[in-house]
């Protein structure tokens, strides 16, 4: 199963269109973000499914780029009924938090600001 099929085509496109025009760093920290996630929750379908739910969520709320991912893991709690599921995703913020502390990265996320 392609865990991008529910997603529509804007969403993928701004997806693409923010992974062109990040930094290099930029990407590796999203690559190492998304890897952390992973390793708490699986690789799984589940797991990548997750991965995506917080992809659609950074582009809808206007992120500008994909190495915010670690702000946006635990707003994904709201939308989830699975105790244990969310524990892991408590789990993966913590040391998604950890990571983006390490590595001096902001705590609040890039938006785009249209005027």
């Amino acid at each position: 199963m392609d865990v991008f099929e529910n997603v529509d085509d804007e969403v993928k496109s701004r997806i693409i269109e923010r992974w062109k025009t990040m930094s290099e760093s930029d990407k590796t920290h999203f690559i190492n973000q998304v890897s952390l996630a992973l390793s708490v929750w699986g690789s799984d379908e589940q797991g990548k499914q997750l991965v995506v739910e917080i992809l659609r969520a950074m582009v809808s709320n206007g992120s500008s780029t994909l190495a915010d991912f670690g702000l946006y893991a635990e707003k994904t709690l709201q939308s989830i009924n699975d105790g244990v599921l969310k524990a892991k995703i408590r789990r993966a913020s913590l040391i998604l938090d950890g990571y983006r502390i390490k590595n001096s990265l902001p705590s609040e996320p890039h938006k785009e600001i249209g005027i």
